[in-house]
């Protein structure tokens, strides 16, 4: 016999409207003592017992910890109670632990890990079969996940817009929002009305505490922005509405928080172009502009640290569904923006991927349905070019297109390629174990060291059957660097097996590498030697773990970016340290994202013994 806990978690935003799913965090469910008190919390209202669990509490309940996992993408989990967990359907804590929040873009510093209790929850459950069965859902209010959003610097703007005279919601309008500021205002970035009027722009405190003087002077006075907003058509770029700056001052919009709802309506007498345009808008989630970039001039992030891309990159932006008039195509051009040399149509699929466009909503009886996904797998056409057309069910019958995800394409980005004749691209391997072995503490020689590969993006969109571009997007640059090195880590342990990863990252112990050296104990230093090779390092930290006293960790990193280090003696006092077990960590950080998240760190490790 067991019991199945199913659950669901979301954030109210602002408004009914303006929910999200929390996803990637943990559930932990705790055991709650019988006693009177927990049935009174059992009983309370959730907005009573819901609170941020200080780690003196998250240390006297750890021992009464039942089971914990992990969200889908939808706020989705299920926790199975076996019989070795001896639950037996009383009541029990439930907490989730965050460590970051909905965002579209990885977010560039450190975040802190917290841990809140929602309630204690006497499951209601139902026996089916010889198993026990529990469903809970829970929204937690605006109050307190925009509290907790911003602790994570997320801050979130959730509107509609509606035609002012009719009231009916207005889709496929530009809307983008700005911060009255006292140099200059503050663009904090712009997203599409769907079928619906809604849309939502997500930015950070960074997006409106610049100055003239940034990075070395940041202020906002008062502390949140204050927010007025510009309406246009996308295609055609018309103004239809456009709010004096002075709209920021007024008390409704003045010094909003981390989530901000609002209505904005267009003048009866503009009527907009309703047919929803398709235009590519983001690379992952980061805005390729014109309003609210997120690229640089040079084609990085302007994360701080500034980011390259790598891997597999998803062309976002704005699709219009089936039941639109516009039946469009689209396509994407691709330029070595290093040489000027533009991909052939043929270079370009090469580098695309399948991927989903959107789904199919069927009625297959009088209460079913079904949906299907919509799978893209881009060819050229007759004359030899890479147009890809949006998809055009718009019935019941043959299903309904809807496009869910955003992806206008997908690239592998190691396979674009650099020349005409299609002999080099947008990769590098290198081989760090031959002629010789290359050991840490070594430099890696400059033959070696990947090139910086930068392209420009041009999407086109035109009405099938036609010749006339409808609309034209350009990333003028974006900085791809897929790297590969192989290496031969601790090659003085008589380690024969290679390996290969995306960047250079060895460690060695210099007292322990000798021949015969391998067990013998630290005494008063460790000599650390490493290396590390790649376009876009971010950060190397040297680290010790074990038993305090530790040394202090060494750190080295840009700015400016750096393409290599290495230090063939790196000495670290071990006067401190009680004789013991220890590991000496080297953690790589590279300026490397996928478009939604960065690469995590790279590791290399050494284990040694202090002896006296």
């Amino acid at each position: 016999m067991s019991y199945q806990f199913k659950g669901n978690l979301k954030g109210l935003l602002c408004d009914k409207y303006c929910i999200e799913a929390i996803a990637n965090v943990k559930i932990r469910i705790y055991r709650a003592t019988a006693s009177p008190a927990v049935v009174m919390q059992a009983t309370a209202a959730v907005k009573e017992t819901f609170h941020e669990v200080s780690e003196e509490e998250l240390k006297s309940k750890a021992g009464s910890l039942l089971a914990e996992t992990l969200t889908d993408a939808e706020g989705n989990f299920t926790i199975e109670f076996g019989r070795e967990s001896k639950y037996g359907g009383e009541a029990f804590d439930i907490d989730f632990e965050c460590g970051n929040v909905p965002r579209p873009k990885p977010y560039p510093k450190k975040l802190p890990v917290l841990q809140y209790h929602i309630t204690t929850l006497q499951p209601k459950w139902r026996q089916v079969e010889n198993d026990f069965l529990a469903a809970w859902e829970y929204v937690i209010p605006n109050r307190w996940w925009c509290l907790i959003r911003g602790k994570f610097d997320a801050w979130v703007i959730c509107g509609r817009v509606v035609n002012c005279k009719t009231q009916e919601p207005l889709k496929g309008l530009r809307v983008a929002a700005f911060d009255v500021d006292w140099l200059q205002d503050d663009p904090l970035g712009s997203n599409l009305t769907d079928a619906s009027g809604h849309f939502r722009i997500d930015y950070t405190m960074a997006d409106f505490s610049q100055t003239l003087l940034s990075p070395w002077l940041n202020v906002e006075w008062p502390a949140g922005p204050d927010i007025y907003f510009r309406i246009t058509e996308p295609v055609s770029g018309a103004v239809l509405l456009n709010e004096d700056r002075s709209v920021g001052h007024r008390a409704d919009r003045t010094n909003r928080g981390p989530c901000f709802c609002v209505e904005l309506c267009v003048p009866q007498d503009i009527t907009p172009n309703n047919e929803v345009p398709a235009l590519f808008e983001r690379v992952g989630g980061y805005d390729i502009g014109p309003v609210g970039a997120q690229f640089d001039a040079n084609g990085y992030t302007t994360d701080v640290p500034k980011l390259a891309f790598y891997g597999n990159l998803d062309l976002n932006g704005t699709l219009p569904s089936g039941t639109n008039s516009n039946e469009m195509e689209y396509r994407f051009r691709i330029i070595n923006a290093d040489t000027s040399y533009e991909l052939t149509a043929t270079q370009v699929l090469n580098a695309m991927l399948p991927f989903k466009i959107g789904e199919l909503l069927k009625q297959t009886g009088p209460l079913t349905w079904t949906h299907e996904a919509v799978i893209i797998t881009p060819a050229l056409n007759s004359s030899g070019e890479l147009w890809i057309q949006v998809p055009r069910g718009n019935n019941l019958v043959t299903g309904i297109f809807t496009p869910t995800n955003g992806v206008l394409a997908a690239i592998n980005s190691a396979n674009l390629a650099l020349n005409a004749g299609g002999t080099a691209f947008a990769s590098n391997v290198f081989d760090l174990t031959a002629p010789s072995v290359l050991v840490a503490g070594t430099a890696v020689p400059a033959a070696q060291r990947a090139p910086i590969h930068t392209f420009k993006i041009i999407f086109e969109a035109r009405k099938v059957g036609t010749t006339t571009l409808t609309a034209v997007n350009t990333l003028e640059k974006i900085v791809i660097s897929n790297v590969s090195y192989k290496q031969r880590r601790h090659p003085g342990w008589g380690y024969t097996g290679d390996e290969s990863i995306m960047a250079a990252a060895m460690l060695e112990i210099a007292e322990t590498t000798g021949s015969g050296h391998g067990c013998g104990g630290i005494t008063t230093t460790v000599t650390a030697q490493y290396t590390c090779c790649h376009p876009h390092i971010e950060g190397l930290t040297l680290r010790f773990e074990g038993n305090p006293t530790l040394p202090a960790s060494f750190h080295a990193g840009p700015p400016p970016y750096a393409a290599e280090y290495h230090d063939n003696a790196k000495v670290f006092s071990t006067s401190g340290m009680e004789p013991c077990a220890y590991i000496l960590w080297l953690d790589l950080q590279l300026g490397l994202t996928t478009g939604y998240q960065k690469i995590p760190l790279i590791h290399d490790h050494i284990a040694f013994c202090k002896t006296a």
